[in-house]
């Protein structure tokens, strides 16, 4: 129901001037209370009167529910980008053949915490983030810094992927760009895209996610067939250390799947959809990633710059190998971003609906699409390509998000030592495996300098001000700004919901969807 609506039916029982700045005859009935927090109180007890179940087939968009083909594109869409296109040749330079293991060691520890991510979301109310379990279990302020963490994570993803477009335009299409010019122009257009129409946004992304995957099966095909053993060395011969390092590097390129776990009480029964989205997106992703490496092994390239892929196709299938395969790269860096963008724009507008920043960060057009959160996160992405490198980018990415898994697997922890209590996914063998994530996730601190550590912390700190101030200037306009985007996540209303829900992408995998 809307503002107004609920406004003309509260004003219609207890007067008009209930909403009024003046308390009103109602108000009075409560003299140990404010006169806002009694007309909150009353807006909140109208509204669950009146507003139908968000799981329900009534109202606008209350019976619309996301399936697990959707779901499970999209996070392989976050996921494989620049995981692949620039961080597998960085990965190889570093390690070597042990490359390889050093991939499947972080795609490991992302799929232990990965359970923990599951069994946390699975239990979210209809009305919250998939993290809302963790207010009941840890604290609300901890809630905030898993969603704050993920939100600093895309915004440094968006810019990290933004340069790995850069790089292959740059240097396989538009020779007269600068890398950093490219992706100046990739976040610009990535803004356009996401200040217009969904559909827009879900149809460039349910193709170019088909493209990328086809393409790179095709330079893996090839890598396949080239192989030899007098390409392979030994798995260490860059030093157990370069796997172990290389290996923290890597986090990044499984982060991706946490678009779905922001949105799972939108999900079509979540109990089975998410764990079938978040671990088949890890272990696709991780597949495609071995594979992909393997494949650049073949070519004996000594050393890779950041459009590896390209090189490596290049010199397997010849020149017009390399132009397919940087096509791919663009396209999937663009889809990548993409994706990020709307993650990250989606986390923002429900930190904001929660209450935990300021409504400030909320603000749409009367369209409904919100400029200011995908406006923040290409400002925020034009300054990380503007002044810093790729790898100092890479590094924000990672340490954010894997501050924000120790308090998953922390709260996942907790849940198994109750018992698990209602329903949702359980964990195999209690909060073992949630303790091992976080121990694990912890001991990836040890591998970033203190200043890297240091940087990543204040821009926790930004989240923690932002907090901190999140009830400044609240009033009954702010609190009905709040319920205003509440009530588009609850109808799948906000970007995210409606580019995973447009006709297109339904039209598309409907019949696949209903049959797993």
């Amino acid at each position: 129901m809307a503002i107004t609506s609920q406004r003309r039916s509260i004003e219609s029982i207890f007067g008009p001037g209930c909403f009024r700045e003046k308390p009103c005859h109602f108000c009075y009935a409560f003299p140990g209370r404010s006169a806002l927090s009694s007309r909150g109180a009353l807006l909140q007890l109208v509204m669950n009167a009146t507003t139908p179940d968000a799981t329900g087939v009534d109202g606008a968009g209350r019976g619309k529910k996301i399936g697990v083909v959707s779901a499970l594109a999209f996070a392989v869409g976050a996921m494989i980008g620049g995981g692949v296109f620039t961080l597998s040749g960085t990965a190889i330079d570093r390690a070597g053949w042990g490359s390889l293991v050093s991939y499947a060691f972080a795609g490991f520890i992302m799929m232990f915490s990965a359970l923990s991510f599951v069994s946390i979301a699975a239990r979210a109310k209809p009305d919250e983030s998939g993290y809302g379990a963790i207010t009941v279990l840890l604290g609300r302020p901890w809630r905030f810094l898993v969603m704050w963490g993920f939100y600093l994570n895309a915004l440094a993803a968006v810019a990290f992927l933004a340069d790995s477009f850069g790089s292959y335009l740059h240097g396989y299409f538009l020779h007269s760009f600068t890398p950093t010019e490219a992706a100046i122009a990739c976040i610009a257009l990535l803004v356009g895209l996401n200040l217009g129409p969904a559909v827009w946004v879900g149809r460039a992304e349910t193709w170019v996610v088909a493209i990328k995957l086809g393409l790179l099966l095709v330079f893996i095909g090839w890598g396949l067939s080239a192989f030899s053993p007098a390409h392979f060395t030994s798995f260490d011969s860059h030093g157990d250390a370069s796997i172990l390092s290389t290996s923290a590097l890597l986090f990044t390129a499984y982060t991706g799947f946490n678009v779905v776990t922001n949105i799972a009480p939108s999900l079509r029964d979540p109990e089975k959809t998410v764990p079938r989205a978040v671990l088949g997106a890890v272990l696709i992703s991780a597949v495609v990633y071995m594979l992909v490496v393997f494949a650049m092994l073949q070519s004996g390239i000594s050393h890779f710059n950041l459009a590896g892929v390209s090189q490596a196709a290049s010199l397997l299938m010849g020149s017009w190998g390399g132009q397919l395969v940087a096509f791919a790269a663009c396209l999937s860096t663009l889809s990548g971003a993409n994706a990020m963008m709307l993650g990250g724009s989606e986390i923002a507008i429900r930190l904001v609906a929660d209450g935990d920043i300021p409504t400030f960060f909320g603000k749409s057009t009367r369209s409904g699409y919100p400029w200011m959160s995908v406006g923040m996160i290409g400002v925020v992405a034009l300054v990380l390509v503007g002044f810093t490198t790729i790898i100092d980018v890479i590094v924000l990415c990672n340490i954010v998000a894997l501050a924000a898994m120790v308090i998953v697997n922390a709260s996942a922890a907790v849940l198994a030592h109750r018992g698990f209590p209602g329903s949702g996914y359980r964990i195999p063998g209690g909060p073992l495996i949630p303790i091992l994530a976080g121990i694990a996730c912890v001991a990836q601190f040890f591998s970033y300098s203190l200043i890297q550590l240091g940087s990543a912390f204040v821009a926790m700190l930004v989240g923690f001000a932002l907090y901190a101030f999140r009830g400044y200037g609240r009033n009954l306009t702010t609190e009905e700004a709040r319920e205003k985007l509440r009530e588009s996540i609850r109808d799948l209303e906000t970007p995210l919901g409606r580019a995973l829900l447009h006709p297109f992408l339904h039209r598309t995998i409907s019949a696949i969807d209903r049959s797993i």
